[in-house]
């Protein structure tokens, strides 16, 4: 576990089709695991296999599915995420791959509560429509995203900063929303 002066942050990769999506999230944890006082876990959210949540059905009402039971602790334990996504297609705007994301934002919705959360698409023309639609569903989450960069160095220093903010927040005032 985290100490008071050590932050966990997640790396959530597993959003694209290919190596390259895969090699990305490692790179980036890679950047991250460097820092002082960070521990860094990184989780590929397809390989989690989180089910469709039922349609009408609200998750803390169905039974909680084993894949879900076994990823709540990670996510649980972060300070902040890294979201590491493919650039959008052009017909819907969303990540080829927002399914896992959508999943774990539905099943573990608590964990990303009052957490900041670094959008890292790829650049492809979509990239924008993506970082709006990625920004969207967090918002819906309750999570806060840090105004992403070109430079990953850039957007890691906020977004420290925010979970470090974040954290202590929490722990004076549980968040009621």
């Amino acid at each position: 576990m985290s100490t008071d002066t050590t932050l966990r942050l997640t790396v959530l990769g597993g959003l694209g089709p290919g190596p390259a999506a895969g090699a990305e999230a490692r790179r980036l944890a890679g950047l991250a695991g460097r820092r002082a006082r960070l521990e860094v876990d990184l989780i590929d959210l397809a390989a989690a296999c989180l089910p469709e949540p039922c349609p009408g059905v609200l998750p803390g009402d169905a039974p909680e599915p084993p894949a879900v039971r076994e990823l709540r602790p990670w996510l649980d334990a972060a300070d902040g995420f890294v979201v590491v996504a493919p650039a959008a297609r052009p017909r819907t705007g969303r990540p080829d791959s927002a399914g896992p994301l959508q999943r774990a934002l539905v099943w573990c919705a608590e964990a990303f509560k009052a957490r900041p959360v670094a959008l890292h698409v790829r650049a492809g023309e979509e990239a924008a429509r993506a970082l709006r639609a990625l920004r969207a569903d967090l918002a819906e989450a309750h999570a806060l995203t840090v105004h992403e960069t070109d430079c990953p160095d850039g957007a890691l220093d906020e977004l420290i900063w925010w979970a470090r903010a974040l954290r202590t927040a929490r722990a004076r005032t549980p968040y009621p929303f």
